[in-house]
């Protein structure tokens, strides 16, 4: 799996051939709140993480949030 940083997590998502718009519907999330997760401003809860790693088909959704993490750690 690819590294899961915010950044990596809109390249992940593009890569997919989705805007933030078609995730939030995926998740049933706010665009606006997919926008804060992508910059680091805003942590998922454990539910909100396993909504995006299904819609982006993340095998493994606690990796994902230590990236999360990691980043807002050194900004």
């Amino acid at each position: 799996m690819r590294e899961m940083t915010p950044t990596a997590l809109s390249k992940y998502r593009e890569a997919r051939g989705m805007n933030r718009s078609d995730l939030a519907r995926a998740t049933g999330m706010q665009a606006g709140t997919i926008a804060w997760i992508e910059t680091g401003r805003f942590v998922p809860y454990p539910s909100q993480l396993q909504k995006i790693a299904d819609a982006l088909d993340v095998d493994d959704p606690e990796s994902l949030l230590a990236e999360i993490h990691e980043m807002q750690a050194t900004s």
